[in-house]
C-alpha cells in the first residue's frame, strides 16, 4: 500500500473520529454548588435575619445544623441554537430554609439564533413569565484549559451586570452556544461557570448525546414581563419583607 493511500485512510479515520465526537443534540447535567458558610455572614446582616451582636452565635448554630454546600442539579437540553434549562430532581430549600427562593426552579427556553428567551421564574414565591433578549456577554478567551465531563474546555472571563466577575469554560465539540441559566455567547457549549465573589459554581457532570430531543412546552407569553420588570417585582417583595440583599439581587439577573 502506497504512502498516499495510507495517509488518505488515516485522514478519513481521523475525520470520522472528530465528527463522532461533535455533539449536535443532547442533554447536559449540571451541578450547582453554593458555599453557604462563605456567603452567610453578609447575607444575614444585609437581610436583617440576625443583629450584628448575634451574628457569631447564629453562624455557629447554622454550621452545626447544616452542610457547607447547597447543591442542586439542573439540565440543559439542546438542539443547536435552541436550549431548555431547568431543575431536575428535588430542589434544596434556599440556604437550607434561611432566606428566599431565587433561581431555584427557573425554567429557561432560549433561541440563540435570534437572542431571545422565555423563562418561568419565581419572584419570591410567585411564578412569573419573563420574555426578553439574551444578555450579550463580552467574553475574553484565555489559553487555560481543563477537563469537564470528559471534554477539554477552554477558559473565558467576563464582567456581567457592570462589575460582576465571571469565569466560564466551554467546548466547541458540543454544537450549541448555550449554558446554565442565561450564560451563552462562547464558541461552544458552556460546561462550567464560576462566580468567585459570590461563591456560586455550575459544572457539567454528564453529557448525553440524543438523536432527537423532546419538544419544549411553550410558556404562555400574554402576561410576560421583561427581565427589568421581573427584577423590580422581586426587589419590591424583598423590601416589603425586609430581606433585600446584594447576593439575592445577583441571582435575579442570572
Amino acid at each position: 500500500m502506497s504512502k498516499a493511500i495510507i495517509f488518505a485512510v488515516l485522514l478519513i479515520g481521523y475525520s470520522a473520529k472528530c465528527q463522532f465526537h461533535f455533539v449536535e443534540k443532547g442533554r447536559i447535567v449540571f451541578e450547582r454548588k453554593i458555599n453557604t458558610y462563605a456567603i452567610l455572614p453578609a447575607f444575614v446582616i444585609e437581610s436583617n435575619i440576625a443583629p450584628a451582636a448575634e451574628l457569631k452565635a447564629y453562624i455557629q448554630n447554622f454550621r452545626s445544623d447544616n452542610p457547607q454546600f447547597w447543591t442542586d442539579s439542573f439540565q440543559l437540553v439542546f438542539d443547536g441554537g435552541r436550549t431548555v434549562y431547568g431543575p431536575i430532581g428535588k430542589v434544596s430549600n434556599f440556604l437550607h430554609g434561611v432566606g428566599i427562593p431565587v433561581s431555584n426552579e427557573n425554567k429557561v427556553y432560549s433561541d440563540l439564533s435570534n437572542a431571545t428567551f422565555v423563562a418561568e421564574k419565581l419572584a419570591y414565591n410567585e411564578a412569573m413569565v419573563v420574555k426578553d433578549t439574551i444578555p450579550k456577554i463580552r467574553w475574553k478567551l484565555t489559553s487555560e484549559t481543563r477537563e469537564i465531563a470528559g471534554y477539554e474546555c477552554r477558559r473565558a472571563n467576563a464582567l456581567i451586570m457592570d462589575s460582576l466577575y465571571v469565569v466560564a469554560f466551554y467546548t466547541d465539540a458540543i454544537k450549541t452556544k448555550g449554558g446554565p441559566e442565561s450564560f451563552s455567547g462562547l464558541p461552544g457549549a458552556i460546561l462550567g461557570v464560576v462566580l468567585p465573589h459570590y461563591h456560586i459554581s455550575y459544572f457539567a457532570t454528564k453529557v448525553e448525546v440524543m438523536d432527537t430531543v423532546p419538544a419544549a412546552a411553550m410558556l404562555p407569553t400574554e402576561k410576560a414581563v421583561t427581565q427589568k420588570q421581573f427584577n423590580a417585582a422581586v426587589i419590591g417583595f424583598l423590601k416589603k419583607d425586609n430581606r433585600l440583599n446584594s447576593w439575592t439581587q445577583i441571582f435575579m439577573g442570572l
